[in-house]
This record gives C-alpha cells, structure tokens and sequence, in this order.
C-alpha cells in the first residue's frame, strides 16, 4: 500500500539538513533586503548627482556644493565631498576622492562575500542530506519485513526534498550575488568618471 503525505511532513522530517538550509535562507533573504535597502538609498545615478551639482562647480561655490552632498549622502555625492573638502584643505581632490571611492565600495560590498559562501556550500548541504536521507531508506527497507518500494518511499521524497532545497536556496543566493555585483561595478565605472570630471574642475 503507498503511503500518503505532505510536503510539510517531508519538511518535517527531513532533520538537521534542511533546518540548516533553512537557517541559511534566512540568511539570504535578509542580505537581500539589507542590501536592496541600503543600494536604493545610496546608489544614485552619476548623471543625477551631477546636474544637481554643475552649476554650483562651474560658479566655484564650493561651500555650497560641500552642503548639498552632504545633505544627499549618496555614494557619489561622498566621493565628491571629499574632493571639495580636499580643494578647501588645500590638498589633492583627485587622491581624496579615488581614497573615499575605495572607501565606500568596501561598505557596499559588506554581506556580499556571505551570500556567495551561501551559494556556494548550499548544494553541498543539500547532497549530504539527500545521501543521509538515501541510507536511512535504505535501513528502513531492510528491517523491514513486508511493503518493499512503499517502505522507501517516504525516506527517499525526504531525501530529494533536501537537494531541491539546497539547490533553491544557492540558485536565490548567487542570483543575487551577481546582480548585487554587477551594480557595484557599474557604481565602480561611474566613480571613476565622476573623478575624472570633478578632480578637472577642482585642480585647475
């Protein structure tokens, strides 16, 4: 006779593994958020940032310029702070904003490297369970004295339930990590022609 049960049932029993897996979608899913949030908020297009600032720089109002990314606080408008407070101090804008860039990008990549270790060992994760979940069908089918497939049957669901979990849980992570990267990139690309431009400006 086949037995009958649920996929919650399956969640149920499926142990350690997929607990951990569960522990580790959370995970993702909280990078995730955190991230989206803190991109949407600072992350701001170049062309943006600098039509707000063009026509303060091109009348040397520099004190004026200081206030407004100041007050926006986006990744490029700290960049550039740092060159126009670099301008006032006498220094070289062009060094102070490359040092503020490289500063800035290593708090946008915070959590990153997480998510992709988490895409990383997921599937990993996944298989253990499965073999774990394969050998205790396995077990149970030769203690057992009569039922042959429908003995294993439950077992193996379990097992396979783990792999489709951890696959799931590193295919959301690495997704993720890449688009989040190929943002920093292009944030990376736009620093360095907001640079160019201004360090121009201030230099001269």
């Amino acid at each position: 006779m086949v037995q009958n049960f649920s996929l919650f049932e399956v969640i149920l029993k499926g142990g350690w593994v997929i607990g951990l897996l569960f522990i580790l979608s959370i995970f993702v899913f909280a990078i995730l958020l955190n991230r989206r949030g803190y991109y949407k908020k600072n992350l701001k297009g170049r062309e943006a940032v600098m039509d707000g600032l063009r026509p303060y720089l091109s009348k040397k109002s520099y004190s004026e310029a200081l206030e407004i990314t100041e007050k926006n606080g986006s990744f490029l408008d700290k960049v550039i702070h740092a060159g126009l407070a670099a301008k006032t101090e006498k220094s070289s804008p062009t060094q102070a904003m490359e040092r503020e860039a490289k500063a800035q990008l290593i708090s946008l990549e915070q959590r990153l490297p997480l998510l992709a270790t988490i895409g990383s060992i997921a599937p990993y994760v996944g298989l253990f369970g499965t073999v774990i979940g394969i050998i205790r069908a396995f077990q149970d089918l030769a203690m057992a004295n009569s039922g042959g497939a429908a003995v294993v049957s439950q077992g193996i669901a379990e097992a396979l339930f783990s792999t489709a979990a951890g696959l799931f849980v590193a295919i959301t992570a690495v997704f993720f990590y890449n688009l989040f990267q190929a943002r920093l990139n292009t944030a990376a690309q736009e620093a360095e022609i907001v640079i160019s431009e201004i360090g121009e400006r201030l230099e001269n």
